[in-house]
């Protein structure tokens, strides 16, 4: 069965969406590619079918709640678990209907 196919993905999208909106959130933790990639690549990163950096959706069994980990770096001037409480609840209610249960974990790796 694909990502697709279980809906990973779409929530994963979402996750990163109201992450992003979080007041204090400056970006979610960069992937490898995102890393090691040219400064001189020019355009937008090729991410269609991937699931952003920073978001890992996951379910234990078929029918278990999904498990959610984000992992952001916050702005210096806010306050690291102020942020991440934050971002925790605005997740848990944007899942609520597409993934009730959900257990969402967030991971502050850094500041800015």
């Amino acid at each position: 069965m694909t990502a697709a196919a279980t809906g990973r993905d779409p929530l994963a999208a979402t996750v990163a969406r109201v992450t992003a909106e979080v007041p204090g959130v400056a970006f979610l933790r960069p992937g490898l590619a995102e890393l090691i990639r040219g400064s001189a690549r020019t355009g937008a990163p090729a991410t269609a079918g991937r699931t952003p950096a920073g978001v890992r959706v996951t379910r234990g069994s078929g029918a278990g709640p999904w498990e959610v980990d984000v992992q952001i770096v916050v702005h210096r001037d806010h306050r690291a678990l102020t942020v991440a409480r934050a971002v925790r609840d605005a997740v848990t209610a944007a899942l609520a209907e597409r993934a009730p249960g959900a257990q969402v974990t967030v991971t502050v790796t850094n500041a800015v």
